[in-house]
């Protein structure tokens, strides 16, 4: 595929190729008047200092972010959960969690025969 950066009209920038290299560390979306409040900053990605990618990087959007449709996510992490499950992985404090409530469940049905 060719590259090319056209200039459509209703100001619409349509960028043509097979890749898009950006060489920097912000990129910002901004539409004033879709602004709940005002913010210095609108950094939508940012190639963080930990070599991370980073979305609504400071929570420069007070909206959030929203996800529609599937997502898939290989692995999700729980800061903060390490202190209580020894893991930050949710599918590991979600098995650590079931066999708390199978254990818990044995323990009342040798209760209720008693």
């Amino acid at each position: 595929m060719t590259s090319d950066i056209k200039l459509l009209g209703r100001g619409v920038v349509q960028v043509e190729g097979n890749e898009l290299f950006l060489q920097t560390h912000d990129i910002k979306l901004d539409d004033p008047e879709r602004r709940v409040r005002p913010s210095g900053h609108r950094r939508a990605l940012v190639h963080d200092h930990q070599d991370g990618l980073t979305i609504n990087y400071n929570g420069d959007y007070p909206g959030g972010v929203k996800i529609k449709g599937t997502t898939i996510c290989d692995t999700i992490r729980l800061q903060g959960m390490r202190n209580v499950f020894d893991t930050d992985s949710v599918a590991h404090i979600i098995t650590a969690l079931k066999r708390q409530i199978d254990a818990l469940e044995s323990r009342i049905e040798t209760l209720e025969r008693r």
